[in-house]
Order: C-alpha cells, then sequence, then structure tokens
C-alpha cells in the first residue's frame, strides 16, 4: 500500500524548515528565485536553503554593523563574506594624541585588517570574491604592527559593515 502526503503535511514540513533555516543564521545570498507548489517566490542560497523572497535582507539579519547609506548589493556582498568568515578589525589610536580628527602626522597608530575567523587568513586588501566562489585576501598579517603618520583612510563601505568596533565619523 502506498502513503501519500497531503499538502498541509508538506507545507507544514517546509515552514518548520524554514524557522530552522532562520535559526542558524544562514546569510549568503543568492540570485536563484523560485514558485513552490503554492505559488510563493523563494529565494535559493548555495547551500539549499531558502526564505521567502518578500522577506527583505538587512544588515540586521546578517549581524552587521548598522549602516545606513549601505546598499542591498553591499549589504548582500557584505553578509556573503560574513558567511565565510571574513570580519574587519578598525586602526586604532596607538599614541595618546591620536584620534580620527587629529591629522598631526606625528601620531601613531595599530593597523585595521582583515581576519578570517574560519580559516585563521589575514588580509591587508578587501578580499575579493573568485571563481570558486570563495572571498580570498592577500595573506598579509598586520594585526600587531603599527604606523605612523595621523588619521588614517576612513573604512570603506564593506569594512565597516563587517566591522565590530567604533570609528568616528568626521
Amino acid at each position: 500500500m502506498q502513503r501519500t502526503f497531503n499538502s498541509k503535511l508538506i507545507n507544514l514540513i517546509i515552514a518548520r524548515v524554514i524557522v530552522l533555516i532562520f535559526a542558524t543564521g544562514v546569510c549568503a545570498i543568492s540570485q536563484l528565485i523560485a514558485t513552490t507548489d503554492s505559488g510563493k517566490q523563494v529565494i535559493i542560497f548555495p547551500d539549499h536553503t531558502w526564505i521567502e523572497k518578500n522577506e527583505a535582507i538587512n544588515s540586521n539579519s546578517c549581524n552587521l554593523r548598522n549602516e545606513q547609506n549601505a546598499t542591498q548589493s553591499e549589504i548582500s556582498t557584505a553578509c556573503s563574506m560574513l558567511s565565510q568568515g571574513w570580519r574587519y578589525v578598525m586602526p586604532k589610536p596607538k599614541s595618546k594624541q591620536a584620534s580620527w580628527n587629529n591629522h598631526d602626522r606625528r601620531t601613531t597608530w595599530w593597523y585595521g585588517y582583515w581576519y578570517n575567523y574560519k580559516t585563521g587568513a589575514y588580509s591587508d586588501i578587501t578580499p575579493k570574491l573568485h571563481q570558486n566562489k570563495l572571498y580570498l585576501g592577500d595573506n598579509q598579517n598586520n594585526s600587531g604592527a603599527w604606523r605612523n603618520g595621523g588619521t588614517p583612510l576612513l573604512p570603506d563601505i564593506f569594512m565597516s559593515l563587517l566591522s565590530k568596533d567604533e570609528y568616528v565619523n568626521y
């Protein structure tokens, strides 16, 4: 005897899977959009999980810093970078006189750098997406290095979104 499941039971199972997916914090972005049997459009991620299309992806859904002038594309890229383990550590003042608005070239600063907490990799440059779908940096470790010369350049949008550190926007 063959058993068949009714569509309500299947939809209930799918709903529980969606809740489980959100609980695990999946945030990689894909452009693949599909329509379910019930007519709902969903975004399918590379790891074969999905969410409903009408649920907007924002910086809070991926545990990013809140950056008001970030575009949807920048947030999507940052979510993908974070899902692969990349975080940015902001430059920090080393000398007492150093601060974000002090351009005195005699001050000293700890370098800012990229760190991948999943692989242990470091990078001086923003990691770039390669053909293998991985974000890779330049393997330069500036984590314990410092420099002379006044305030560093302000962080770009990805540095800002993927950092847990504070900085002063002057």
